[in-house]
């Protein structure tokens, strides 16, 4: 017959079933602070890839003025021509594929944290 945490007779707890109770509650804590911190997390990460695309999309707007307005070309080429080689769509295109990836990372990452707080 097991005893596991109870006592010998009458299924009545034993002394060393309480110390047991008090680590389980500890390491119920840790879970819960963890979870926490990384709910915290996720949400600066979340955020910061919302400014992220935001700024992708100005950009991307700004590159297809450019690469759309003679004048404006013109007056890069004179005033900031470094600017010219940045809007010509090759920054703005890398940059949309950059965000698109990171997307598809994020949500994998708020499904494996969904999955681990059922668990």
């Amino acid at each position: 017959m097991s005893r596991g945490c109870y006592g010998i007779k009458m299924g009545y707890l034993s002394v060393s079933y309480f110390p047991r109770l008090k680590w389980e509650r500890r390491i119920k804590a840790r879970r819960l602070a963890r979870a926490r911190r990384i709910r915290r997390v996720d949400t600066t990460l979340l955020i910061a890839f919302a400014q992220f695309v935001i700024i992708v999309l100005l950009l991307s707007g700004v590159s297809a003025e450019y690469q759309s307005n003679k004048y404006m070309q013109d007056w890069i080429a004179q005033n900031a021509w470094p600017v010219g080689y940045l809007l010509n769509g090759y920054l703005a295109s890398t940059l949309v594929g950059v965000a698109i990836g990171g997307g598809f990372l994020l949500v994998q990452r708020w499904r494996s944290t969904r999955e681990l707080g059922k668990e």
